[in-house]
């Protein structure tokens, strides 16, 4: 009998392997079924059987997993992490004697009586691990436990790595949400410029596409700056003095071109680099303003005003857009000086560049 290893291992991100475990847990011990029970300080939070149908398996569940004779057995041994045939101190005449047996195995047609078990180290979450056979088939043998001793390993490993998947893709889900809430544009990208995570902000940006865009998940430029670009990445990656953290990426509308900045994405080289794209035509959106109104106590004209500075429009411009003289714009840049607590207006554009974003704000103006 081989041990299917392909088999247990794609139990670590499949969850129909998951579901099948106990089936190769059974095939790799030559037993009719197997048994995982999943607990965290003696109680089962979670089991997987091969050998009984489903309505059989939630009975076993709800009503009959801590009254288990084999179980409770398996615990009382002491021979944690290890594995132990159970039908040499309970025989199967004896465990056909138990109410366990006869509510429910024996109900079910079932005429299963040897048990080879593994319980995991008191006082801790673990896995016990349960093989069986019928009650008139051959006991189960020191060769038997070397055997599941050896599967157990295997599984147990796969248990543990799919715990921590799950604790680093809820992290993961975390940091995203994290990001989306920033309303920034930015992208987590490998040497080659593909995507591993990207924010909603840049998603909404890249579907303009505007002079950057997605194609099977690698992010494509014109074609000279995606060769600079991809050389940053590279050199930072690499960790290499000198390597250019900012380039601008001419956009087909004529509009002003996106400012793109590049940062590590993390203390190992394999991490890849952080992209932000800012679009410098974006006005900041109305939760930016409403946010900026609050903390500065300004009037929805200076909180407007500030919000096209903002966005790099003079006041020229501004006074265009708005149909209003320079003088009335002066008049609010003056209040707005004196709220914000600067007397210049390009102190005044710094100010606000780091004020942060809110979310859907930012990037997601046209």
């Amino acid at each position: 009998m081989r041990i299917d290893l392909d088999g247990i291992y794609a139990a670590v991100e499949d969850d129909c392997a998951f579901d099948d475990l106990a089936d190769r847990v059974a095939e790799a011990c030559g037993t009719r079924s197997a048994l995982l029970i999943f607990l965290e300080n003696r109680v089962a939070t979670a089991v997987k059987a091969n050998w009984w149908d489903q309505g059989s398996l939630t009975t076993y569940a709800e009503h009959f997993v801590h009254d288990d004779p084999w179980m409770t057995l398996s615990l009382n041994l002491g021979r944690f992490g290890r594995a132990a045939a159970l039908d040499k101190a309970m025989s199967p005449k004896r465990f056909q004697r138990t109410a366990f047996y006869n509510d429910l195995i024996r109900q079910a047609g079932d005429d299963t009586g040897r048990c080879l078990s593994v319980a995991p180290l008191p006082g801790r979450e673990g896995l016990m691990l349960g093989v069986h056979r019928a009650a008139g088939d051959a006991a189960f043998t020191a060769g038997d436990e070397r055997r599941l001793d050896e599967v157990y390993d295997h599984v147990r490993r796969v248990v543990a790595l799919r715990r921590t998947l799950a604790v680093e893709r809820a992290r993961g889900a975390r940091l995203q949400n994290l990001v989306d809430q920033s309303g920034e544009a930015i992208l987590h990208l490998d040497r080659n410029l593909r995507v591993v995570a990207i924010s909603a902000a840049a998603e909404r940006l890249l579907d303009k596409r505007d002079g950057i865009f997605l194609r099977d998940r690698r992010l494509v430029l014109p074609i000279g700056i995606e060769t600079k670009l991809r050389a940053a990445a590279g050199a930072i990656i690499d960790r290499i003095a000198g390597a250019r953290t900012a380039l601008l990426c001419p956009r087909p509308s004529g509009r002003r071109p996106y400012r793109l900045r590049l940062l590590p994405a993390g203390f190992d080289g394999d991490a890849g680099v952080l992209l932000r794209v800012d679009d410098p035509d974006a006005a900041p959106g109305p939760d930016w303003q409403v946010a900026l109104r609050e903390a500065y106590g300004l009037s929805a004209m200076e909180a407007d005003l500030a919000s096209r500075l903002h966005a790099d429009h003079s006041l020229e411009e501004i006074a265009g857009q708005r149909g209003v003289t320079r003088e009335t714009l002066r008049t609010q840049l003056k209040s707005l000086f004196h709220k914000t607590g600067v007397t210049r207006q390009i102190s005044l554009v710094r100010l606000l560049a780091t004020f942060p974003a809110a979310p859907h704000g930012g990037n997601s103006g046209a």
